[in-house]
């Protein structure tokens, strides 16, 4: 047994329909493989398969055409069994805002369950029986009762073997070429075209009337089956033809229901459509058509359908086949389809055909509006959808002049965002320009504000500000007043041309602008009411002529974006988006905002589909790059924090400009995509140029703390009692492991260049408690300097005065004793060892005060020709590249030998080593480790 709602549980969900509509449901149950004659036989009645499963399935129909089908397999099940069980239930169909389809039905009826019958078997709903009897040769049995089913009166449908039952239903087809067949060129492209269209009429056996005077192709088509055949069959021609580039032409196709209309080349004026809107080389048909070619197409909506949509409105298809993909896959932004569906001509300041010019909210808007852009680039694609669903509301022009002019006032909001975009679109040729162009000074366009002159007073601003307001003729009087008095001016012929426009009197418009192009003083002025000029051709559809003053235009101001997107739109209006493609191609490249601006222009809603669906692919390879930069980004984040400590100025306006990047990667817009991959280009080479210069200044530090260091050592390597610097060694070596360190890791990691930044300061702090030590350090070493010198001193002369004492003492004393009566000789005799105590204390005495004399006088000297000698040696090998030996220190410093300045400083020196230490002359000890480097970066 088989359940009917584990088979719609698989339909999707359709939360706000824009259609619905009753019809017909047919649930089918089987066993085994499906009989594809059975599906063919229900597509040619227009029925539409919604869901399978293996062994059953659920089709719809808008049509009593099921019953038709279902004759016909009774009919064929006669002679070729078929066991199949086929129910027909009352649906209500919806259609969702993406067009797709879903089915409501009673629970009672979702609730049925059926097993597969032996031979064919039908029922049919009791409300169904009005509908069965209008169709001939068929009627309906006894209700009958079965088990899992509904009490609902289910009746067999009865079917008159001698009828074929074949559908009734037949339409029109017309095709029509797009240009000017009087043109060379129009006439040799559809000739091309239609002979290949030809081909396919006679491969489908269809006649068709051609009128090269109207251009228009006529021709009939006879059932389901021919319809579905003739929109395969041209859609595939269309997708071939465009992709060679061979004998194409852009058309407009077109396919209505007969309903008795005679066959006659007045049809395409029955058909009630604006063929000048139509997109090209897209099928136009009704909804209640377009469904019957599900399995082969996508459904899209158009924009000027009437208020009311419904089963009868018009719609397009475009084709399903690997070569119409590109057509399902454009980027889909629904504008508000009842703000575009007007009747009237087009507006000059913002293209909508639902109210005037001089009714226009957008006409008074500001001259320059590069916000309104910046701002839509931070909009998602389905925000913008939603948005615009929201504003999908029938109204009159009055009602939608005020509302729209109240949203236009709006402050952040998305609606008022979306509608300031869409009314500036044409922002050149809006009042709010006028102003500014006394005050410009460029030579060419486009103009910026701060390009701009000092306001002065200008002469018509009373006559411009009546304008705004509305009243025309006192707004012609205050002008001509002025021109009066002053002299007829460009800003007064400009404005003129305005009043006239807004009086809906284009051709004397036409006649002031062009009078303002004559009296112009600059070609700025000269090529923007040549602008305004192209302007009017176009919404008067004379779009040769626009696209003809366009290019001049652009020709005088080639770096203004503005004439050439009107190129684009002035292409698509004619029909000929393969061309707009370039145009818009190349801008959007150039200017990423147009691409939000082409999402917005209800102008191009001819070709909205093409166009949109060319775009697609600068989008996705946008989208691409700005996914994989958003992932950088990301990383980014993480990563900085671990790069830059807090205090590091490139910290904080880094962290905040990955944080916009990070939330501009996330938003669904073109804009947004192009900003992240340019903000982050930027980004990456200005942090590693932070992370280069940070890296220069930290071995720049750590080479001058290696210098300051090995002097420190030099200076200590003179103390005589190394054996008391302990806590004087722990810091000198612990700031040689941290300078090898720095010099040996790659830096370019995010944690080693963090860590050896942050050991910068204690390497600067412990480099100066060394320096204070430095200071006690050199006065023991002088003091002990000074005392080796006094002792020297003092002993030699000790020497020198008792030897002299002993030679010059006996010597007097034998001359002294001729002397008779020679009381000193006496003296000294009777009191010998008392006068040898008194004489050596006076030498001792003489010579210590002689020696500290000398000491004093020598002592600079001695220190700096004992001192800056060994510094002269130890700057003369480092400039001759020469490291002195490293080897184990000596127990005290000889100034003879002085110790070695940077042993202990280098990278791979022992970490205990100490600064008192000095090399040996011979057999100096190797290092325990070779350093792939040396202080200061040498290898």
């Amino acid at each position: 047994m088989y359940t009917l709602s584990t088979l719609l549980q698989r339909l999707p969900n359709v939360s706000q329909a824009r259609l619905i509509s009753s019809g017909y449901g047919l649930w089918m149950v089987w066993s085994g493989s499906f009989n594809n004659a059975v599906g063919h036989t229900l597509r040619d009645h227009g029925l539409v398969q919604l869901v399978d499963d293996p062994c059953q399935s659920f089709w719809i129909s808008f049509t009593p055409e099921v019953f038709r089908a279902l004759a016909k397999l009774q009919i064929w099940s006669r002679l070729n069994p078929l066991p199949l069980f086929c129910q027909v239930v009352p649906i209500t169909a919806l259609v969702g805002y993406d067009l797709g389809i879903t089915v409501s039905i009673s629970r009672d009826l979702t609730r049925q369950q059926a097993g597969v019958a032996e031979d064919l078997e039908t029922l049919v709903h009791p409300k169904f029986i009005e509908s069965v009897k209008n169709v001939p040769g068929l009627s309906l049995g006894t209700a009958i009762t079965m088990q899992g089913l509904s009490a609902s009166g289910w009746m067999p449908l009865v079917a008159d073997q001698g009828l074929d039952y074949e559908s009734p239903t037949n339409w029109y087809g017309v095709i029509r070429p797009l240009g000017r067949l009087g043109e060379r060129e129009a006439i040799a492209g559809w000739r091309a075209f239609f002979s290949e269209v030809q081909g396919v009429f006679q491969r489908l056996g269809i006649h068709y009337l051609a009128d090269d005077a109207l251009g228009f192709v006529i021709f009939p088509l006879e059932n389901y089956r021919q319809l579905r055949m003739y929109c395969v069959e041209i859609s595939t021609l269309l997708n071939e033809l465009k992709a060679t580039q061979r004998a194409y032409w852009p058309c407009v196709f077109a396919i209505m229901e007969q309903k008795g209309m005679g066959f006659s080349m007045d049809l395409p004026n029955r058909f009630s459509l604006d063929w000048n809107r139509l997109t090209p080389d897209f099928l136009h048909m009704h909804y209640r058509d377009a469904f019957t070619l599900l399995d082969n197409f996508k459904v899209n909506e158009i924009s000027y359908g009437g208020d009311q949509e419904n089963l009868d409105s018009w719609c397009n298809v475009s084709f399903r086949g690997e070569e119409g993909q590109g057509a399902q896959a454009s980027i889909e932004v629904p504008l508000p389809r009842r703000w575009l569906a007007g009747t009237g001509k087009e507006c000059f300041y913002c293209g909508l055909k639902n109210h005037a010019p001089a009714q226009c909210p957008g006409r008074a808007l500001p001259p320059f509006r590069a916000d309104i852009w910046r701002d839509m680039g931070q909009v998602n694609l389905d925000d913008m959808g939603q948005t615009f669903k929201g504003l999908d509301e029938p109204t009159d022009s009055a009602r939608f002049v005020q509302q729209v002019s109240g949203l236009l006032k709006g402050n952040g909001n998305a609606e008022s965002v979306l509608l300031r975009g869409m009314f500036s679109t044409v922002a050149p040729c809006q009042l709010g320009m006028l102003p500014v162009l006394p005050r410009i000074k460029n030579r060419e366009w486009p103009v910026e504000p701060e390009q701009l002159l000092p306001e002065e007073p200008w002469p018509i601003r009373e006559a411009y500000n009546i304008l705004l307001a509305g009243d025309l003729e006192k707004a012609k009087e205050s002008v001509r007043a002025v021109s009066a008095k002053q002299g007829r001016s460009f800003e007064a012929a400009c404005l003129e041309g305005f009043i006239s426009l807004e009086s809906e009197d284009p051709h004397m418009a036409q006649f002031y602008w062009q009078e303002a192009g004559r009296i112009g003083p600059s070609t700025v002025q000269q090529g923007y009411v040549q602008f305004l000029q192209a302007r009017l051709h176009e919404t008067a559809g004379e779009f040769k002529d626009a696209l003809t003053l366009y290019r001049q235009v652009r020709t005088g101001s080639p770096r203004w974006f503005e004439p050439a997107y009107r190129e684009g739109v002035c292409m698509v209006k004619m029909g000929f988006t393969g061309q707009s493609l370039e145009i818009f191609g190349d801008l959007v490249m150039r200017e990423p905002p147009l691409f939000n601006r082409i999402l917005l222009d209800t102008e191009i809603d001819r070709g909205r589909v093409h166009v949109l669906s060319g775009l697609r692919e600068p989008w996705r390879d946008a989208q691409a790059k700005a996914e994989e930069v958003g992932k950088r980004v990301e990383v980014l984040l993480k990563e900085l924090p671990q790069w830059f400590d807090e205090d590091h100025e490139f910290r904080k306006p880094g962290l905040d400009h990955l944080e916009r990047m990070n939330a501009l990667a996330g938003v669904e817009n073109f804009v947004a995509f192009r900003e992240v991959v340019r903000g982050m280009d930027g980004f990456f080479q200005e942090m590693q140029k932070q992370i280069d210069e940070e890296i220069k200044r930290i071995k720049d530090r750590v080479m001058l703390y290696a210098e300051r260091l090995r002097d420190v050592q030099y200076e200590a390597g003179w103390f005589p009692f190394p054996k008391l610097l302990r806590d004087f060694n722990r810091d000198f070596n612990y700031c040689v492991k941290r300078i090898n360190w720095v010099m040996t890791q790659p830096l370019r990691m995010a944690g080693n260049f963090r860590t050896a930044r942050r050991n910068l300061p204690e390497l600067e702090e412990r480099l100066q408690g060394l320096s204070k030590r430095l200071v006690s350090l050199r006065i023991v070493r002088d003091s002990t300097l000074f005392a080796m010198l006094l002792g020297k001193n003092f002993i030699w002369m000790e020497v020198v005065g008792l030897a002299l004492a002993l030679l010059t003492i006996p010597v007097l004393l034998f001359y002294s004793a001729k002397v008779a009566n020679n009381w000193l000789v006496d003296g000294i005799l009777a009191q010998k060892w008392a006068f040898q105590k008194g004489l050596i204390f006076l030498v001792t005495v003489f010579s210590l005060g002689l020696a500290s004399l000398r000491s004093v006088m020598t002592f600079e000297k001695k220190k700096k020709e004992l001192f800056e000698a060994d510094a002269e040696r130890r700057a003369a090998s480092k400039k001759s590249g020469k490291t002195p030996a490293k080897g184990k220190p000596a127990a005290a410093p000889k100034p003879a030998a002085p110790a070695n300045p940077a042993a202990a400083a280098k990278p791979g020196a022992k970490p205990g080593a100490k600064p008192g230490a000095k090399p040996p002359a011979k057999s100096p000890a190797k290092s325990p480790a070779k350093a792939p480097a040396k202080v200061g970066g040498r290898k």
